[in-house]
């Protein structure tokens, strides 16, 4: 009987063993290599990135964030800035721009009236533009042909 019962365990465990063995290979993932539109995207992130933090470090550099900042942003240049912030009528403003890429975006309110029409090279060069609130005030800062970049923006009353 002895004979028997290891030979009964043998049997038993083995099938076990064997399926162990047999997997235990297979179950690490296999390594994966990124796609080269997968490694441009992380490119451009990176780079997007740095181009929001030297815009955003020019414009805090010369303008406040106190309680004066009515409203601010950031944006892809391919986005553009559109924006009717809630402003009091008949208060002066100050528009700070820094756009950090390269080419050129344009400024414009609407009604034209609120403020004129400005060009904003995108070198990191702060721009300010001063205006009235009026009851009804889009700003709009817009790409012009082949520019690429981030734009940052703040509002503050004067």
């Amino acid at each position: 009987m002895r004979p028997r019962s290891g030979w009964l365990l043998g049997c038993v465990l083995a099938p076990s063993l064997l399926l162990t063995a047999c997997t235990s290979d297979h179950d690490s993932a296999p390594e994966s290599t990124a796609s080269p539109a997968a490694t441009h995207r992380n490119t451009e992130a990176q780079a997007e990135q740095k181009l929001t933090a030297q815009a955003q470090s020019a414009l805090d550099a010369v303008t406040d964030q106190d309680d004066s900042m009515v409203e601010s942003g950031v944006e892809r240049v391919s986005d553009g800035v559109h924006t009717q912030p809630d402003l009091a009528r008949g208060v002066s403003y100050k528009l700070s721009v820094v756009c950090a890429g390269k080419g050129d975006t344009e400024i414009a309110f609407t009604p034209t009236s609120a403020g004129s029409k400005k060009s904003v090279s995108c070198d990191r060069s702060v721009v300010f533009e001063r205006f009235v609130g009026k009851d009804s005030l889009r700003l709009d800062i817009q790409e012009k042909p082949g520019v690429t970049g981030v734009i940052t923006w703040r509002i503050n009353k004067v």
